[in-house]
C-alpha cells in the first residue's frame, strides 16, 4: 500500500494507492493502516529498502505471544550525501546492529511493524500514528514491543527535505509541545533545550560510532541539525506548536 495525494488507484507497479485526509506523516501512516486488511502491518518510508530476511523476521516476531510491535536496525548506505547521513544518524543511530534482541521501549519510525488490531486500538482518538503516543498506549494496553535484529532496512535514498534545518526545527517543536503538559514541565523542557545541541551530538557519536560519520561535512550537518532541533524544542516548550503534527512532513 502506498499513501500519497492521489485518490485510491493502482499504480504502475500494482500497488494500491490511497489518499490521506491530511498530508502529514502520522495521518498518512494511519490511512495506510486503515486501508490494510491483514492481521499484521509493517510501515517503511520511501527512503529505505527492506533487506533479505526482513519479512520473515516481522512475521516470526509478531507471532510471539503478547508481542504487538517490532522493529529492527536501520543501515545507512555509503552513497547517501552528508546532509542525509547526518539526519539518518541523528534519527536512527541508536537503532543499529549492536542492539540485542528483546523487549524495547521505542522503535525506528521508518521500520516498524504491528499487529493491526492492537495498533488501531492504540491510535483511537489520536491524530494518527505518532510513535511515542502509540508505543505508550500499546504498553498501557498490556502489549510487548520487541527489537528484532534480523528486521534490517537500508537507508539508501537522499532525503533533503527531511534534512533541512527548518524541518528539524519543526520536528523538535512538535516533540516538545506533545511532551510538555504543564507549566513546570514546559519550564523544565525549555531549560533542557539549551543543553541539547552538545548532548544530542555527543549521544549520536557514541551510539553510532565515529566511523559512521565518515566526513567532517557529516559532523557539521549533525551539529547544525541537532541545534535546529534544540531550538524547536525550546520554542515548543514555551509556545507550543500552533499547527501541531500537521507540520510533520
Amino acid at each position: 500500500l502506498v499513501v500519497r495525494r492521489d485518490a485510491t488507484i493502482a499504480d504502475a507497479e500494482g500497488r494500491t494507492v490511497g489518499m490521506a485526509d491530511r498530508l502529514d506523516v502520522p495521518a498518512k501512516r494511519r490511512s495506510a493502516v486503515e486501508m490494510a486488511t491483514t492481521r499484521l502491518v509493517a510501515l517503511v518510508e520511501d527512503t529505505v529498502v527492506p533487506l533479505a530476511g526482513w519479512a520473515d523476521a516481522v512475521v516470526a516476531t509478531l507471532h510471539q505471544d503478547g508481542v504487538v510491535a517490532c522493529g529492527g536496525p536501520v543501515m545507512v548506505a555509503e552513497n547517501v550525501p552528508a546532509q542525509t547521513r547526518a539526519l539518518t544518524l541523528s534519527e536512527y543511530g541508536r537503532y543499529n546492529e549492536r542492539v540485542p534482541a528483546g523487549e524495547i521501549s521505542a522503535l525506528p519510525g521508518c521500520n516498524f511493524a504491528f499487529r493491526r488490531e492492537a495498533l488501531v486500538e492504540a491510535m483511537r482518538g489520536s491524530e494518527g500514528l505518532v510513535d511515542l503516543e502509540v508505543f505508550r498506549r500499546l504498553k498501557d494496553n498490556g502489549g510487548t514491543i520487541i527489537w528484532s535484529p534480523a528486521m534490517k532496512v537500508g537507508f539508501s535514498r537522499a532525503f533533503p527535505e527531511g534534512a533541512r534545518l527548518k524541518t528539524r526545527f519543526d520536528h523538535g517543536r512538535i516533540t516538545a509541545s506533545l511532551a510538555a503538559t504543564g507549566p513546570l514541565s514546559r519550564a523544565t523542557s525549555a531549560a533542557k533545550a539549551l543543553l541539547l545541541p552538545a548532548v544530542l551530538t555527543a549521544r549520536t557519536i557514541r551510539q553510532c560510532g565515529p566511523a559512521q560519520l565518515r566526513s567532517i561535512p557529516t559532523l557539521a550537518w549533525l551539529v547544525l541539525q541537532h541545534s535546529a532541533w534544540a531550538a524547536g524544542e525550546l520554542t515548543g516548550a514555551v509556545l507550543g506548536s500552533a499547527r501541531g503534527v500537521s507540520q510533520w512532513r
